[in-house]
């Protein structure tokens, strides 16, 4: 027994030690020890060293599906966004993010207001709407849009919430080539 936690020890030192060897991405190495036993819980993994969350108004380079582009939340409006009578049901409030997304590749990408949403400190998530009419915030995002290579495209992307929700926590940016979204932290006030 005491020859097996020795060389369990032995392995998982000779693991930790060539996971901490130089890399050149910026995705984290993860060694797996091929250890029956355990001595104790498993350590939790050490987050990487990329910042995963932005300050609104920090523009965001994004490489994915082949394009190099570049995303931002410029501006969060949790209230006081007026809308023609009746377009809200009732309980409900409109809140808005202004976002811009540039493309720096050759070729075209597409974008749409349902690749963004908002994320709560509860866990609730809510998508976009898409609604136009006098007194709401313009120029609206673009629905399903073509972007060429060196132009972006900037507009406001409204949010039917319900009134009890406070402030968003995060905006989320989700793109289906990425693999996680890109979020921009929500200031509390």
């Amino acid at each position: 027994m005491r020859t097996r936690t020795t060389i369990a020890v032995c392995l998982l030192l000779a693991g930790l030690t060539a996971s901490c060897s130089s890399n050149d991405t910026d995705e984290p190495t993860v060694a797996k020890a091929s250890v029956t036993e355990s001595a104790g819980p498993t350590p939790s993994p050490t987050p990487s060293p990329r910042q995963e969350t932005y300050k609104l108004g920090d523009i965001v380079d994004i490489s994915a599906g082949g394009n190099d582009f570049s995303a931002a939340t410029l501006t969060y409006k949790n209230q006081g966004v007026t809308s023609p009578p009746g377009l809200l049901q009732e309980g409900q409030k409109f809140a808005t993010v202004q976002v811009k997304v540039c493309n720096r590749s050759d070729e075209p990408i597409e974008v749409s207001p349902f690749t963004w949403s908002l994320a709560y400190e509860d866990g609730a998530r809510v998508e976009p709407t898409h609604v136009s009419g006098g007194g709401l915030p313009q120029p609206a995002y673009p629905l399903d849009a073509k972007v060429r290579g060196g132009d972006c495209v900037r507009g406001y992307i409204l949010f039917e919430v319900p009134e009890e929700f406070g402030r968003a926590e995060r905006v989320l940016y989700s793109p289906g080539d990425l693999d996680e979204p890109v979020e921009w932290t929500v200031p509390t006030v």
